[in-house]
Order: structure tokens, then C-alpha cells, then sequence
């Protein structure tokens, strides 16, 4: 995929220019909508969009507060991003329902969505989801302190960290913390996503802010166990859970009592996969996401395009 020429596509969406990137796929077949979690941006899934591209078309967006979609730092929350990919989906699927996965922080956002409008979704995949921590399947301590210094700190823990650490260092050791296989991810991908940082530092003025809003929102949305719970009852559509065993962020054993909570789900476990499998595994998520489309020909017809973009 040649992604110069596609980067800079926005829509307006109730006078916010969200920034996303498409790769056209064949006619008459489903639209699949990507989103990515908290201090991503749509290149997380740079090496997945062409795999599915060979079925349909795939479609990336940049959630408010992230990438190259500037917003308020208020805007940067939950709430905020579930009502822009709400309205995002409607406007860039003509009306139709899409076939919209998500990981981390977008992953919740996706199954928000498939609870709130079956309109937008016609089946949901969740790529190690945030899922509500247990006091037997909490995040790794390295990430437990991370949270709480940005929590506690705001803006200058980044600050701080901008200040001892390189662009190149710290996208290293996001990659490191993210993957279980961190030199399977290409040389391409870190070149753009260190090249799509500089472009948001260039760019985004309150880059920190939305930061920092955005994990404050998703945070307190976590505490909040049976709302939770709640929303995913809620969900109606077929549903797609993959995780990675590996995972440092969310722990597996998270994702395991939230399968064996909806067992019409479907659960795939990645043994050694980690939290973003989409950067150093995009064929074994494409793999999994078609096969499972495969089986579903309903959900294909349901998610299929009827008209171009």
C-alpha cells in the first residue's frame, strides 16, 4: 500500500476534520472500519489494511485527540470518540452497516458501538479489548506505574519523559511493550509511525493534553465494572474476540472470563501474540478476521457495499 497519497483524507464531522486513510477493495463486498487505541493513530493497522483490502474496503481512522484529528483535550474522551465513530461509520459506509474492529481502547469503543447502534455494526472484532482489570489478571507493573504517573502527573510526566527520551526511543520502547515480537514489526511501520509522530508534534498543538484526557476517560470508564458488563450484554452482533496470551497491558485471563462471559462470542487465543498484534502479527489477524467473516456468509451480505465512497 503507497500510503503518501492517501494520508491526508478528512471528513468533517459536526466541525471536527477527522483524518483517515482507505484502501479500495473489491465492489459489492463489506467495508471494514479499523480503530485503534489510546496514543495510536490509523497506522497502527498500516499492515493489515492491505490483507483485508483483497476482500473489501478498509478504512482507518484517527480518533479525536490522536493522529491528525486535532480536538479540544475534553474531546479527547470516551464519550467524545464513541459519538465521532459513531458518526464517522454512518458517513463513510453511505448508512451501512460495516464490519468495524478495534483494539485496546478502540476495541471498548467498538463494542460501545455494536451496543449502541446496530445500524453501524454488523459484526464487531475485538483485538485485546480493554477489559476492567481483576486482582488476579491485572496489567504488567510497569504499565500500572505508567498509568498512575499519567494519572497523577498529567502533562508533565510526558513532559518529563519527552525531555530524557528521544522520538526514536520512545517509539522503540512503545513497540517493545506493545508486541511479544517487536522485530517482526517492519522497518516501514516504525518509519511511519515515527514519521506520523513528527507530523502530530508539528501539527497538533495540545498534543499532551488530548493525551492525558484520553487515558483519564478511559481509565474511569474501566473502574466502572457493571456499566461495562452491561454494554457488552448489549451487543447483539456477531462478535469477534482475539488475544494475545502475552499481552502486558490487558491480561489474558481478563479476556478469558469476558469469552466464557458471552460464549455465542467467538474467542481466539494468540499464544504468543501481545497487545497490538496488528504490528508485529497483521497476518495472523487478518487471517483470523476473514476466517471468520468466512463463516458468517449472512454477515458478509449484511456488510456488503452497495455504492461507492
Amino acid at each position: 500500500m503507497t500510503t503518501a497519497k492517501l494520508r491526508e483524507r478528512y471528513v468533517d464531522l459536526d466541525g471536527t476534520r477527522v483524518h483517515y486513510v482507505a484502501e479500495d477493495g473489491p465492489k459489492d463486498c463489506p467495508r471494514f472500519v479499523l480503530v485503534h487505541g489510546l496514543g495510536g493513530s490509523w497506522a497502527n493497522w498500516a499492515d493489515v489494511m492491505p490483507l483485508l483490502a483483497e476482500r473489501g474496503r478498509a478504512i482507518a481512522l484517527d480518533l479525536g485527540g490522536h493522529g491528525l484529528t486535532d480536538v479540544p483535550p475534553k474531546q479527547a474522551s470516551m464519550p467524545a470518540n464513541l459519538h465521532l465513530l459513531q458518526r464517522f461509520v454512518h458517513s463513510v459506509c453511505d448508512g451501512r452497516p460495516a464490519i468495524v474492529a478495534g483494539n485496546s481502547m478502540g476495541g471498548l469503543l467498538t463494542a460501545q458501538l455494536a451496543a449502541r447502534d446496530k445500524r453501524a455494526v454488523a459484526g464487531a472484532v475485538l483485538i485485546d479489548p480493554a477489559i476492567p482489570p481483576t486482582p488476579v489478571s491485572r496489567p504488567h507493573p510497569l504499565v500500572l506505574l505508567g498509568f498512575a504517573a499519567e494519572t497523577l502527573l498529567g502533562q508533565r510526566a510526558l513532559a518529563h519523559q519527552s525531555a530524557r527520551v528521544s522520538l526514536e526511543q520512545q517509539v522503540d520502547f512503545t513497540m517493545r511493550l506493545v508486541t511479544s515480537n517487536p522485530d517482526r514489526v517492519s522497518a516501514q511501520l516504525r518509519l511511519q509511525h515515527l514519521g506520523d509522530t513528527l507530523l502530530r508534534m508539528e501539527r497538533v498543538a495540545h498534543a499532551d493534553a488530548q493525551h492525558v484526557a484520553a487515558t483519564r476517560s478511559l481509565l474511569w470508564q474501566l473502574a466502572r465494572r457493571d456499566r461495562f458488563a452491561a454494554t457488552m450484554h448489549r451487543i447483539l452482533q456477531p462478535v469477534l474476540l482475539l488475544h494475545g496470551a502475552r499481552d502486558r497491558l490487558i491480561n489474558v485471563g481478563s479476556a478469558r472470563a469476558l469469552a466464557a462471559a458471552h460464549p455465542h462470542w467467538s474467542y481466539v487465543e494468540g499464544a504468543d501474540k501481545g497487545h497490538t498484534p496488528m504490528l508485529d502479527y497483521p497476518d495472523w489477524v487478518a487471517e483470523q478476521l476473514l476466517a471468520w467473516l468466512d463463516a458468517r456468509p449472512g454477515l458478509v451480505r449484511k456488510a456488503a457495499l452497495t455504492s461507492g465512497v
